[in-house]
């Protein structure tokens, strides 16, 4: 669903409001008008002239009246009724309402019944004087308040923008100026509307829990990575204490696996805790020989191919070196060396190192790239959930990943082969 803007919507409604005010002004209007064209003035002057006549004829008794805004003249041939307006007597039969009046210059208004009798006419009249310029000066009137009530409704909306969308973009502006780098900072509540400071005090509130749940887990993170030193290094001078002695053959490899376990822990607490502190940007910055690391760690895992007809192959290496503590950088090419190596049967694993690119090339056929992409995926998806449970080292190289702005890319190529590249800056 499309967002829409608050303030919008209330002018909307202002300006709904407004065509709805001048569209009753223009019916009312409209009303105002007929009644100066209404056809009672007909009705009344054919009841004033029936009042005069009787069979078509004059009734001698009867008069027409003289006075008033209703008069009423008989004519005959001769002389014109002095207080008569002229043009009536060119006024043909029937009735002559308002708007046909107009076509005669005179500063008055009249609807006029011309009735024949005999050798004469009877003319009655109505002056709607008086109701026409009342009709004029409500229409004027209606105009006014059409013109004031835009003006009123063009400073309610200029109002709202003022005290109503600009204090709610500042409000969003110092939301997005928030650095999570910096979890203490809290939004300013100097807001004039009561409404904007309710909103700045509860998400203040809500930053002050997500530091407390935070500080929770750095701490819990932190002393738990200090807690498993101990067993780690007790076991680690265990195994050296074992190598003393003669022991059989057959034990060298599960002490050799010991070993490169407590390795691999080792390095994994000493993520957390880095990976647990925020960076210091005038801490100074560590640099690895990514090139030389490589090759150490590509010697480290042949161990694991043994058996599988796969090897490890150096294609292209370029010195590089990057500005990443070299155990950060261990976890993560370990990591990519150890799922070539679960996932190859025979062939070999192409390891090249370009300026910013390292790849591994995995040519087993029998690879599934699409199976593996998959449950790459999922793994990292998995990991970033609280209580996940698996996938520890995915979890350590994504974050890793993050924290460093690398980015991790696993597809296929034209000959089925599988390329992983993990991208620096």
């Amino acid at each position: 669903m499309a967002a829409t803007s608050l303030s919008r919507k209330i002018s909307a409604i202002f300006i709904l409001f407004g065509l709805t005010l001048a569209a009753v002004l223009t019916i009312q209007g409209n009303l105002s008008q007929q009644m100066v064209v209404h056809p009672i003035w007909r009705e009344l002057l054919q009841s004033s002239t029936d009042q005069y006549l009787s069979d078509g004829r004059s009734v001698p008794e009867k008069h027409l009246s003289s006075t008033g805004i209703v008069r009423g003249w008989h004519l005959h041939a001769g002389a014109l009724p002095a207080d008569m307006p002229q043009y009536f007597a060119r006024l043909d039969p029937g009735y002559h309402d308002e708007h046909q009046m107009d076509a005669y210059d005179t500063d008055r208004s009249y609807a006029v019944l011309v009735t024949p009798i005999g050798e004469g006419r009877i003319v009655m009249s109505v002056d709607i004087t008086d109701l026409e310029n009342y009709q004029n000066m409500t229409a004027l009137l209606s105009v006014l308040m059409a013109l004031l009530s835009s003006l009123m409704i063009l400073g309610a909306i200029v109002w709202i923008y003022r005290t109503l969308r600009r204090p709610i973009q500042s409000l969003a502006q110092r939301m997005d100026d928030l650095d999570p780098a910096h979890p203490s900072q809290r939004l300013a509540t100097d807001f004039a509307l009561s409404e904007l400071h309710d909103i700045a005090v509860i998400v203040n509130r809500h930053l002050d829990r997500v530091e407390r749940f935070i500080e929770r887990e750095r701490s819990l993170l932190d002393l738990a990575s200090h807690e498993f030193r101990t067993p780690i290094a007790v076991i680690a001078g265990a195994v050296d204490v074992i190598k003393l002695y003669e022991l059989p053959v057959e034990a060298d490899r599960p002490l050799a696996r010991i070993e490169s376990t407590i390795g691999n822990l080792t390095e994994i607490m000493s993520a957390l805790l880095f990976l647990s502190r925020e960076p210091e940007a005038k801490a100074p910055a560590e640099t690895t020989r990514l090139d030389t690391l490589t090759a150490a760690l590509v010697d480290d895992h042949e161990h694991l191919l043994q058996g599988t007809g796969a090897a490890f192959v150096i294609g292209e290496f370029q010195p590089v070196e990057l500005e990443c503590p070299e155990t950060m950088v261990r976890i993560v090419v370990s990591n990519l060396l150890r799922n070539a190596a679960e996932h190859s049967n025979a062939g070999p694993i192409k390891v090249c190192l370009a300026v910013n690119t390292l790849s591994i090339l995995n040519s087993t056929g029998g690879f599934d790239v699409t199976e593996a992409a998959r449950r790459y995926t999922r793994a990292l998806r998995d990991s970033s959930k609280q209580g996940g449970g698996q996938g520890l080292g995915l979890y350590i190289t994504r974050r890793i990943c993050e924290r460093f702005g690398w980015t991790l890319t696993i597809s296929s190529t034209v000959e089925g082969e599988t390329l992983a590249e993990l991208h620096f800056g």
